[in-house]
């Protein structure tokens, strides 16, 4: 393996990261491209079907050409208003203000009249109260409204209160602002606490309908949309707010009117937590904004000309039961906005989308744990590319870079059509391409510096000594294994999997390097080589590549060093208030193969054989008595005049038929204290006693090891054996060997 090739995937990793942390910081140029694939996809999705619930009664250019232009009398709206309610509609929206009273006589209706009624007999002050009533439309209006009982008029909502279609609040009719409350939320929850300082989207202006009116109607939602700096419509707000109250858009009030469901907003310190259509949740984001799952372009729902209402033309069979929004989608009128379908939207078609959206409950999900699935992507596409150019040149990698980017394009836009599941788009390509060109790059630069290859890949699990020899002879990493007497060593740490629930994966992280990296460090004194990380597991060996003839001298120094860094590494994490590693580790010397395996491009300098099995197997041993440091009969022949000991046992491990006596690593050689020396004389008395089956002498005697320790684990262990077998004998040809049942 060459040098570039395993810095490649270094590369590519350093890479993925700084993709990550573009994300993180959330660019804007990304954002914008993250909302043009938006559109893409909703376009490239495609019209979709509607439920026939929703009916728009259009103010089109049919309408103004048989009834004249806008804006009309508002006693032709009140005879809308009245057609609709006899066709029996279950909610009547207005997507159409009425800012200012409208007094004008209407000409054609005097000249009604003058024809249906003979005013020979009336008085001045009789014709002047008629004329008076005629011109009076706003009191027609209003009454229609107010008898149809299921009107609801729009509002301009204006979030700077600078606006020329609307009011500052502070200058509205006084009893506008006295029946505000009317239009709020059925039902607020708040979590919240005044210092969380909760965002909510601001109506500093309103355009409002005369009071006359919106005192008539049943309530009121406003009209407003969000769009984005390039003019696109998205966004709508679930939630804006004046003083202390919080108002619904038009179209949850005209749900809550044709079904009587309650509108409900939950708000947490953070922002809103929820917003409700009866045991609907609608998916907003903390500031309460709904990104809107749209249906078509234009005309994608039913349109009724209103002219065709008036007229008689349009009745219930085609209206009974839905939900009618009144809007202008003629261009004179200006209500048209851009959406994903493009330019010349109508706004009022944009409150149905919203409509359909809840009562079908088809939302497009972009939930807080999808963070995690965007990390997930960025993270899962730049590693898979970086592993991908451990094995392929340039050219190949290109190919296989444009599959993954068409693969993930596909899996993206199959997940928003088909489970409505919003993604990022943007940052996984991105990133898939970054790395790439940054790999690439590298290449092109250093893939013919072996030697410096050699000396980065190895440096991080062999000594500085056995690097130097591997950049002098690079032949020695040629595939294969040769046999040889090595020692083994293993090591975990105890109760690692309850800790890591514990922490955070950023403090586990942390944690977890400082502990290896300082353990390694012990290992490469000696040394040692080690072969990987298992999450906490060291796996290492010492003797090779180049050979020692003491290398279970070294590995079982290098365990008593390592223990006595991590006693040290313990008092500081107690300090810190930090979780405290404690490390247990098998050795064990033998036969074993090691070398290089693997393939031809992708190799493991590591070892195999029964002998690591043994060496593993005692490192788990250490849990049934209490132990940290366990070594076997084989290390001990090895290293007996340099070490102190303890025999633990004599065992038989999983998957084989011969015993092996295994001792406890205590100290260097002369190192031992007087306590110590005399736990270990009474502890092995007393399993000489549990030998010879003298079961109360044996009590007797790890017993008093108790005394002088009670946490002795292996005096525990044979203490609770010897009770089990006063109780139940062992068989008469039992041979003193402990057999395990686990590994």
């Amino acid at each position: 393996m060459k040098k570039y090739l395993l810095n490649s995937f270094t590369i590519g990793i350093l890479l993925t990261l700084v993709s990550f942390q573009i994300y993180r910081e959330q660019f804007e140029f990304f954002d914008f491209a993250e909302l043009k694939a938006y559109d893409f996809k909703v376009r490239y999705r495609g019209p979709r079907p509607v439920s026939g619930q929703v009916a728009i009664v259009a103010v089109d250019e049919k309408s103004l050409s048989e009834q004249g232009r806008w804006p009309w009398p508002r006693s032709r709206m009140a005879t809308l208003v009245d057609k609709l309610s006899e066709a029996g509609v279950a909610a009547i929206g207005f997507d159409v203000l009425f800012p200012e009273p409208q007094t004008a006589v209407q000409v054609d209706l005097i000249k009604k009249i003058i024809k249906e009624k003979d005013l020979s007999n009336t008085s001045g002050e009789e014709l002047i109260n008629l004329l008076e009533g005629v011109a009076d439309s706003d009191a027609k209006f209003a009454d229609s409204l107010a008898n149809s009982e299921r009107s609801i008029l729009g509002y301009f909502a204006d979030p700077t209160g600078e606006s020329p279609l609307g009011k500052k609040v502070t200058e509205l009719d006084p009893r506008i602002l006295e029946f505000l409350p009317f239009f709020e939320y059925s039902i607020i929850q708040r979590t919240d606490k005044p210092e969380d300082n909760v965002f909510f989207r601001p109506i500093n202006g309103m355009g409002m309908s005369i009071f006359e009116l919106a005192s008539a109607a049943n309530s009121g939602g406003f009209v407003s949309f969000l769009p984005e700096k390039d003019g696109v419509v998205r966004f709508i707000p679930m939630v804006q707010q004046i003083k202390e109250y919080l108002f619904p858009p038009l179209s949850l009030q005209l749900i809550h009117q044709a079904t009587e469901a309650l509108l409900a907003v939950q708000v947490a310190p953070y922002g809103i937590a929820a917003v409700q259509v009866a045991d609907i949740e609608i998916p907003t984001n903390e500031k309460g904004d709904y990104l809107i799952n749209w249906y078509g372009p234009g005309e994608t729902f039913d349109h009724f000309p209103a002219t065709d209402v008036l007229t008689g033309k349009l009745g219930p069979n085609e209206l009974q039961g839905k939900i009618v929004i009144v809007g202008g989608t003629a261009a004179a009128i200006h209500d048209l906005h851009t959406t994903p379908f493009g330019t010349l939207y109508p706004g009022v078609e944009a409150h149905a989308n919203i409509i359909e959206n809840v009562l079908r409950q088809d939302f497009l999900h972009k939930p807080d744990w999808f963070t995690l699935l965007d990390t997930a992507m960025i993270f899962v596409t730049g590693i898979i590319l970086s592993l991908v150019s451990l094995y392929f040149k340039a050219l190949v990698m290109a190919v296989l870079t444009l599959i993954g980017i068409s693969a993930y394009i596909f899996t993206d836009f199959y997940l928003f059509e088909n489970s409505g599941l919003w993604i990022s788009s943007v940052y996984p390509i991105f990133t898939q391409i970054f790395v790439y060109s940054g790999i690439t790059l590298y290449r092109f630069t250093f893939e013919e510096r072996e030697k410096r290859f050699i000396k980065g890949a190895f440096s991080q699990y062999l000594a500085p000594a056995v690097v130097n020899q591997l950049v002098g002879d690079p032949k020695l990493l040629k595939l294969g294994g040769e046999r040889k007497v090595l020692t083994a060593f293993f090591s975990d740490v105890a109760g690692f999997s309850t800790i890591s629930e514990n922490l955070t994966p950023e403090d586990l992280v942390l944690l977890l390097n400082e502990y290896l990296s300082e353990m390694t460090d012990i290992i490469m004194k000696y040394e040692g080589t080690v072969d990987k990380f298992e999450g906490d597991a060291i796996i290492a060996f010492f003797g090779a590549p180049i050979p020692q003839e003491d290398h279970a001298r070294r590995a079982c120094l290098a365990t008593l060093d390592m223990q006595k860094k991590l006693d040290e590494m313990r008092k500081t994490w107690k300090e810190q208030g930090k979780h405290e590693l404690f490390m247990r580790i098998g050795l064990n010397t033998g036969p074993m193969v090691v070398g290089n395996m693997g393939s031809k491009t992708r190799m493991d300098y590591t070892m195999m054989g029964d002998s690591v099995n043994l060496a593993a197997r005692l490192e788990g041993v250490n849990k049934q008595y209490g132990t940290y440091d366990m070594f076997s009969q084989f290390t001990y022949e090895q290293v007996k005049e340099d070490v102190e000991v303890r025999e633990l046992d004599l065992i038989r491990v999983v998957g084989k038929s011969e015993p092996v006596r295994i001792y406890q690593l205590l100290c260097r050689k002369g190192e031992l204290d007087e306590e110590t020396a005399k736990i270990n004389d009474l502890y092995a008395k007393g399993l000489e006693n549990y030998r010879n089956q003298e079961w109360d002498d044996a009590l007797d005697n790890f017993g008093a090891v108790l005394e002088l320790s009670e946490k002795d684990g292996p005096s525990l262990t044979f203490f609770e054996r010897c009770l089990l077998f006063q109780k139940e004998p062992p068989p008469a040809d039992w041979d003193g060997v402990f057999s395990m049942k686990t590994k």
